[in-house]
């Protein structure tokens, strides 16, 4: 790994595991030690993880624009995540104001995020 790659929780018990079983080589110690001291191994790995509250949330915003709030309903999970998240991603209101208009041009249409 790279001295700054983040370590997933998949990766830190995988790594767990094969310390437990004493089948850690010193190379992997030394990866994880360093891990440890630079501070990656505590680091989340990746964005939080979308929740239903928040699709719920966001399918709620698009109930004025009937087009999109349909389009929107019709689209797969994982769809509905990454536009969930583009939302929730914006840092201020504005951005969020920003990427909302920007969801329903696109969900109106019925295309998917990228």
């Amino acid at each position: 790994m790279k001295s700054q790659s983040k370590w997933s929780e998949k990766n830190k018990t995988l790594a767990e595991g094969l310390e437990k079983r004493r089948l850690m080589t010193d190379f992997g110690r030394e990866k994880i030690r360093e891990a440890r001291q630079n501070g990656q191994w505590d680091k989340p790995s990746g964005p939080p993880a979308v929740t239903a509250e928040q699709i719920q949330a966001v399918a709620g915003l698009l109930k004025e624009h009937e087009q999109a709030y349909l389009n929107f309903q019709g689209m797969s999970p994982s769809v509905q995540k990454t536009y969930t998240r583009a939302y929730y991603d914006a840092r201020t209101d504005a951005g969020r104001a920003r990427r909302f208009a920007w969801m329903v041009e696109r969900l109106e249409k019925n295309l998917k995020p990228m």
